[in-house]
């Protein structure tokens, strides 16, 4: 029987196994690449050398998969999910026989190495990392960021071979797939900066040559500025592979050492006693949580296993918490405060698609189609939410179909309230949206005096509603003129029925007055009901 020490240490040699692989499958991606475009005029000796060194790094993965004390390491249900990788990498027989027949095209190489083979080997490594016990979660979250910037660099090293050798660079459609690459890494790059300890962030600077990043960042600026081809052309195809492959060496390097480093111990330095404080959040909020859409019916063993991959963090008013066209890292459940969703005009104004409170979620359906933010998103009140990792989310949907169901609802609920709020904002007066604005509040406060408070600036709530900040503050005067009380934060009702009239099915589902004799509006209580049936 292992000891927990034991343990530690067979999954960090498990992460070093695995990432061996997906760095052999990573550089043979690259020169897959370079020998489609050359027809096999270059790369060919090379590809077949790279296809001995993957083949020897999925082999020693399987050899030491198939030891027993590894076996015992592993977290509940991770054999199945090794022995499902082991059975994808035999794929490659077929997709290296394609590729040398030459009978695959560029595009569909480049998707067959990264979708079938390294996309997977990185969630499975960062799902491991994750459901250690001794790791810290703060250490863990930074080195899934670095995996997934490694990742995105490798990208770059095929693409760029391929646009300097074929000299793509001169089209514009290549340039832009280029140019939304290298957003992706700075995402993830600056997420690791941001998370890291001093330690990861000294390892990664010791691990990469200065040079390396100056030339790839000079390429990197030229495309981004939309500099003429002949600025950009200044590497062959393999020169720039060489380049490339050099610096994500280092990356390889610097990977084993954060491996190494994964466990609790740097806990004081990296996040001080974060979390304990985690820990006793979670308690406190898990009533909240095991009432929610997204979560009801889960076991109770389900449900802790979810939360103790996740963190509970806390931001202030204003913060950002991710840009449209960003990969989807992380799906958010909100604890306390507001977020709103948002996307730019044109015209620089912000048009602003939902508010969302305690209880709601963001990038549910990003995350689980595996797709980039569809929009921005801001903190407008202080607010604290619960961060669950993507490849967290993705592997209990496989494995949990409950967690499944009540995903499809989450999203699906999501999508009527679109529809309303599209609804609202197209079909009701400036009065009919105030007032169905200001009964939701109502219902979510249960205010037993009347009094509505508004939960952020007033300039925001008439963004939400579609009208301008003197439409909405107009708007409100008509309802002081009919015996409503306005102050800056909140509004008094006059009556428990004075509301009534903006009231609809969703709102009336949620009243507690709804089925009663209390009810003004019994025919929408009732449509309630069927709809609840």
């Amino acid at each position: 029987m292992n000891t927990p020490v034991q343990n530690t240490r067979l999954v960090q040699d498990l992460l070093h196994k695995l990432g061996d692989v997906v760095h052999q499958i990573q550089r043979e991606r690259g020169c897959a690449g370079l020998l489609l475009d050359s027809l096999g005029k270059i790369f060919a000796r090379r590809y077949d050398e790279q296809n001995k060194a993957v083949d020897k790094a999925i082999n020693d993965l399987r050899t030491f998969c198939g030891r027993t004390d590894v076996k015992d390491a592993l977290p509940q249900s991770f054999e199945a999910r090794l022995a499902f990788l082991l059975r994808k990498f035999e794929e490659l027989t077929e997709v290296r026989d394609q590729i040398r027949l030459m009978k695959v095209r560029y595009t569909q190489a480049l998707n067959n190495y990264t979708f079938k083979f390294t996309v997977p080997t990185i969630d499975a490594m960062i799902e491991l990392a994750q459901r250690e016990p001794r790791h810290n979660s703060a250490l863990v979250s930074a080195y899934s960021n670095f995996l997934q910037w490694k990742e995105r660099v490798g990208m770059e090293r095929a693409l760029g071979a391929r646009g300097f050798y074929t000299f793509s660079f001169r089209n514009q459609e290549f340039c832009d797939r280029f140019v939304a690459l290298i957003a992706e890494q700075r995402t993830y790059f600056d997420t690791f900066k941001a998370l890291a300890s001093p330690s990861q962030i000294t390892v990664l600077q010791e691990a990469v040559q200065d040079t390396d990043l100056r030339a790839l960042g000079k390429i990197n600026d030229l495309l981004e500025e939309g500099a003429p081809p002949g600025e950009i052309e200044q590497y062959s195809g393999e020169t720039w592979f060489e380049l490339l492959t050099r610096m994500i060496d280092g990356l390889r390097k610097a990977e084993i050492t954060l491996v190494n480093g994964l466990e609790g111990a740097l806990k004081a330095e990296a996040t001080g006693n974060a979390n304990d404080v985690t820990s006793g959040k979670m308690a406190q909020y898990r009533p909240f949580l095991k009432s929610l859409p997204m979560l009801a019916a889960l076991a109770d063993g389900d449900l802790d296993e979810l939360l103790s991959l996740s963190q509970i963090r806390e931001y202030e008013k204003d913060k950002l918490l991710f840009l449209r066209d960003e990969p989807a890292a992380r799906m958010y459940v909100i604890l306390e405060g507001w977020v709103k969703a948002y996307n730019g005009l044109e015209t620089g104004e912000e048009a602003i698609l939902q508010m969302l409170g305690a209880g709601e979620t963001l990038l549910e359906s990003a995350v689980f189609l595996n797709m980039p933010t569809p929009v921005n998103a801001q903190v407008v009140e202080r607010a604290t939410l619960l961060s669950i990792p993507a490849p967290v989310i993705r592997q209990r949907i496989h494995s949990s179909p409950q967690l499944a169901v009540n995903m499809l609802n989450t999203v699906s609920l999501r999508s009527q309230r679109l529809v309303q709020q599209l609804e609202l904002s197209r079909l009701k007066s400036a009065q009919e949206r105030v007032g169905w604005f200001l009964l939701r509040l109502a219902l979510n406060q249960k205010s037993s005096d009347g009094t509505i408070l508004l939960p952020y600036e007033k300039s925001i709530i008439a963004s939400y509603l579609d009208m301008r900040p003197e439409t909405f503050s107009r708007t409100l005067k008509k309802f002081k003129e009919e015996g409503f009380r306005v102050a800056t934060d909140h509004v008094v009702m006059p009556d428990a029925d004075s509301l009534c009239d903006f009231c609809d099915v969703e709102l009336a589902g949620q009243c507690g007055r709804s089925q009663t004799d209390d009810c003004p509006r019994p025919e929408l209580s009732e449509m309630a009901y069927q709809t609840d049936s």
